[in-house]
């Protein structure tokens, strides 16, 4: 079997990193702080353990944003890179649109989706979470199976 090995970066290239394997997961969140730290509407990210990352070049500089998260960037050019909080030890989350080929992501779900921006829709079929969601029914689903099914 192929190792799966997908690469990124910052904006300026002071900092590069690579991801070995499968993700865990990759969601969009909806939930303010993300927001404000990528000033988007929504941060889409993807779910590792620690040991399947490793920074190739440069260091992330850190902030934490609530007590018990980290949130890493570039103190170059200012790209947010990574989210590791307490409440999941030994992940990282990586920013989806650092990596060389975002396209090849899927995201899996909305989480924090109460948080969402009302004029903000994706039109997916993705489950949605009121908060993280893990282990957890959706608290709905996006409208895109609906709109088919009533055609």
């Amino acid at each position: 079997m192929e190792e799966i090995k997908k690469t990124g970066r910052c904006l300026c290239g002071n900092i590069r990193f690579e991801a070995q394997g499968v993700p865990i997961w990759v969601v969009h969140c909806h939930c303010q702080s993300c927001r404000r730290n990528t000033g988007s509407a929504v941060a889409t990210f993807i779910g590792y353990h620690s040991e399947q990352v490793r920074y190739i070049q440069g260091e992330r500089s850190f902030f934490e944003s609530s007590p018990g998260v980290q949130r890493g960037f570039c103190a170059q050019c200012g790209t947010p890179l990574s989210y590791e909080g307490k409440y999941c030890p030994g992940e990282i989350h990586l920013y989806l649109c650092t990596f060389d080929e975002p396209e090849s992501f899927l995201p899996q779900r909305h989480v924090f989706y109460k948080d969402h921006l009302p004029w903000f829709e994706l039109h997916d079929d993705l489950p949605r979470f009121n908060a993280f969601g893990a282990g957890k029914k959706p608290d709905s689903f996006g409208p895109k199976n609906q709109s088919t099914i009533e055609k």
